[in-house]
């Protein structure tokens, strides 16, 4: 785990985080498929929740006025639903599956091409809202199996219309509070259930060597965010978020 190769690849995961925490929502997607060279099975949500959990601190500092908590009560009881049927899945299943990864990969290619078909569409926008259930739902269980929730979370909040920085800013509260939330359950499940543990002495001290590029991420991410428009902030969201889902898939 500590080659040089498996540091390199770990700095580069954690950059990306970063600039996804403070500027790019959804480019945190990449990232884990990139720790998935370095751990396997567990380890791989396991490894990279304390350099998310990294990122969401400074973009909980920075960003957390622009919060739409009206928008997080509504989620929050779905997302618990959808943590109850993570932890379900663990138990059951132990680790991930390639069904599961197809399965969120086409609800996702769903959402955003939906969501495009709206941004582009000439007709005046309607007050319709997206059905948070489905949302909090898929995306907390997601969040939970895999840290990849990123391209249901910001379809779904893009999706409502929301400026750059109530987007970064609710996103940002949310994701910090999943992932707290997290740590205990992934304790619990590593120590009394088959499939492994989610944290070891290795991987944390794995995450440590790497917490550096999460660093330098968030001060690049925040002095990009204040230059990208409104419209192509948006933009960039549902293409990472179909580019997410479309890895997924193959």
């Amino acid at each position: 785990m500590f080659t040089l190769e498996a540091i390199l690849i770990g700095l580069l995961a954690a950059f990306v985080v970063g600039l996804s925490k403070t500027a790019i929502p959804g480019a945190a997607l990449i990232a884990i498929p990139m720790l998935a060279t370095v751990v396997e099975g567990r380890l791989v949500p396991g490894a990279s929740l304390p350099i998310l959990m990294t990122g969401d601190l400074f973009a909980v500092t920075w960003y957390h006025h622009h919060t739409r908590w009206d928008l997080l009560k509504t989620l929050s009881l779905w997302v618990t639903v959808g943590f109850s049927f993570g932890i379900t899945f663990f138990v059951v299943v132990g680790t991930a599956t390639r069904s599961l990864e197809i399965t969120i990969g086409l609800i996702v290619l769903l959402m955003v091409g939906l969501q495009i078909s709206k941004m582009i569409q000439t007709s005046p926008p309607t007050d319709h809202k997206p059905p948070v259930s489905l949302y909090g739902t898929t995306g907390g269980f997601t969040t939970f199996v895999s840290n990849s929730a990123g391209p249901i979370m910001n379809t779904y909040l893009a999706s409502l219309r929301l400026s750059k920085e109530e987007l970064v800013g609710t996103s940002a509260i949310f994701y910090f509070v999943v992932n707290i939330s997290k740590i205990p359950f992934y304790l619990a499940l590593g120590q009394w259930t088959e499939g492994g543990r989610f944290f070891t002495w290795e991987s944390l001290k794995y995450d440590l060597i790497i917490l550096p590029g999460v660093l330098v991420g968030v001060v690049v991410g925040r002095w990009v965010f204040a230059l990208i428009p409104q419209k192509t902030f948006l933009l960039i969201v549902l293409i990472l978020s179909g580019i997410g889902a479309l890895k997924l898939l193959v």
